[in-house]
């Protein structure tokens, strides 16, 4: 096979210019692409994961169950312990007042680990709760929870499947 080299033709400095637009637009424009989303796929921080669960805390113990929902993605699941599995947000929201209209209060989270890739991750984590039982004393919960959390596209960490468990032996009437 023989190569063949050819000399190119002169272009006129108008052409020249158009090339050179055309080009730095290209490069201008893949710049742009790949400096946006370094934040938005950067592994998560301990404090983003957290912080779901701080303001989920802070929302219950307002007795807000809607600010509660709002920490859920729009079609998040919640794996309540011994009952059916809640979707939704909506429905979410459902249980979270009815859990507030039974009266829990004192809610408080500690985060034991965090770990994530991208916009996945994960928080688990103990809680302590007071709820009323049907004979109307208080009662304290203590347990362990996990959440899966994904970042959307606003930056914002939201839960899309929250499941936790009391201890065994967790439960102090007062």
């Amino acid at each position: 096979m023989k190569f063949v080299f050819r000399t190119c033709r002169p272009i006129s400095r108008a052409t020249f210019k158009n090339h050179l637009l055309v080009a730095l637009v290209g490069i201008a424009s893949l710049l742009s692409c790949n400096s946006a989303p370094e934040k938005m796929n950067a592994d998560p921080t301990p404090e983003e994961l957290m912080q779901m669960n701080k303001d989920f805390a802070k929302a219950l113990n307002a007795k807000n169950a809607k600010a509660a929902a709002e920490l859920y993605s729009e079609d998040a699941l919640l794996l309540p312990p011994g009952e059916t599995i809640i979707t939704g947000r909506e429905n979410i929201q459902k249980y979270w007042q009815s859990g507030i209209d039974q009266g829990i209060s004192d809610v408080s989270v500690s985060t034991m680990a965090t770990g994530g890739h991208g916009d996945t991750g994960y928080e688990v984590g103990r809680y302590q709760l007071s709820i009323r039982d049907t004979s109307g004393k208080v009662i304290t919960e203590i347990g362990k929870y996990v959440e899966i959390l994904k970042r959307g596209e606003d930056g914002v960490w939201k839960s899309t499947y929250g499941i936790w468990t009391p201890d065994s032996t967790s439960f102090t009437a007062k």
